[in-house]
């Protein structure tokens, strides 16, 4: 029994996520069934279709300017496939874009001579790491993140280097906005600026009227940080604004 052979050669275009397979004539490649090879003579395997998102994701994360240690995992790889004759064409495209750990899809878009014949899928987890804050300790709300109650050590992330806390200084002022548990990364989403005023402390009420300044003493109906909105209480006239805390004795009426 003898079986039909064929080949072809991969191109990959690296600046457009291309990858096209063009048949060259008849040389050593995978056997396949000769009824099936008859109608369906191209074989577009899993090897290279994984050889392709792989290629294009490593050129994303280069494009942010990720350069951190990361691993990329085949969680579930799309089928070879068997198809007609003529130019192959695969497009892949990664519609939930690339988070860090968690699963996502790479989308093919097959294309046999320039007309859309298919698509398949294939799935991915990227892990980053990075050397990031972790709490020593359980550390309350409000508490300060210091080396008291955090060190740096390597784990894997789920930020972009610009929002990753690798050190204290990129703490920022910053309080932990929420019970912080011990042994979990410290990230922005568990931070927040320290509260400036308590309900009942007396702030002074200031108001831009078209160029004019007006001030006014008030009371805080509530606790506020910095750049935070709050209900105060106007002491003259009794009235219940909103405000903007500028400072520890400052809120900016608004309206």
């Amino acid at each position: 029994m003898s079986f039909q052979r064929r080949t072809i050669t991969a191109i990959l275009c690296l600046w457009s996520g291309l990858f096209a397979f063009l048949w060259v004539g008849t040389a050593e490649a995978s056997a396949y069934n000769p009824a099936q090879g008859d109608h369906f003579p191209t074989i577009l395997s899993s090897a290279q279709l994984s050889a392709l998102a792989e290629q294009k994701i490593e050129e994303k994360l280069a494009g942010i300017g990720e350069t951190r240690r990361h691993e990329l995992r085949l969680q579930r790889v799309a089928s070879t496939m068997h198809l007609p004759a003529g130019e192959v064409t695969a497009v892949v495209e990664f519609p939930r874009g690339l988070p860090y750990g968690r699963e996502f899809p790479a989308v093919f878009a097959i294309y046999i001579d320039g007309v859309m014949h298919r698509k398949a899928t294939s799935y991915y987890q990227l892990t980053v790491y990075d050397r990031v804050l972790v709490a020593m300790t359980d550390i309350r709300a409000e508490e300060a993140i210091s080396p008291a109650n955090a060190r740096v050590e390597e784990r894997a992330v789920d930020t972009l280097p610009e929002l990753t806390l690798t050190d204290f200084a990129r703490v920022d002022g910053r309080v932990a906005g929420r019970y912080i548990r011990k042994d979990v990364t410290i990230t922005p989403s568990l931070l927040a600026m320290p509260l400036v005023i308590r309900a009942g402390n007396p702030v002074e009420l200031v108001l831009d009227a078209n160029g004019i300044v007006i001030r006014a003493e008030g009371v805080a109906l509530e606790p506020g940080r910095i750049d935070y909105t709050i209900r105060v209480r106007n002491v003259s006239s009794g009235k219940i604004l909103r405000g903007k805390v500028i400072d520890a004795h400052t809120v900016q009426v608004i309206g």
